[in-house]
């Protein structure tokens, strides 16, 4: 456990109790972390914040637009991972301020509302 730093603080649970033994990587065992700086909560309000912006609400977005593109460039989310800003996107889809189109991966669209 970590101690408290700016009213955060990281903590590390244990799940794996039944599988002991067994080696980073098997199944059933994760491997997986996300240690976040912002929630995905924040990165929604953040996204929903720059397209407001830019006016580009009503516009189809493209999943690379929005990490790589030149629009977005100065922003801090720029070249954020693409799991970390589907679940942000996944929270903006849920508070009902935009929708996700497509199969998944960069070609995958948004729009915002």
């Amino acid at each position: 456990m970590a101690s408290p730093e700016g009213g955060n603080r990281a903590e590390f649970i244990n799940t794996s109790s039944s599988k002991k033994g067994a080696k980073a990587g098997e199944e059933g065992e994760g491997g997986k972390a996300w240690i976040y700086w912002r929630r995905p909560e924040e990165w929604a309000a953040a996204l929903e914040e720059w397209v407001e912006r830019t006016g580009q609400k009503g516009t189809v977005l493209t999943l690379y637009e929005i990490i790589e593109g030149d629009a977005s460039r100065r922003e801090e989310f720029y070249g954020m991972d693409m799991e970390l800003l589907q679940k942000s996107l996944g929270i903006c889809v849920k508070r009902g301020k935009a929708q996700v189109f497509g199969s998944g991966g960069e070609g995958e669209g948004v729009k915002f509302f």
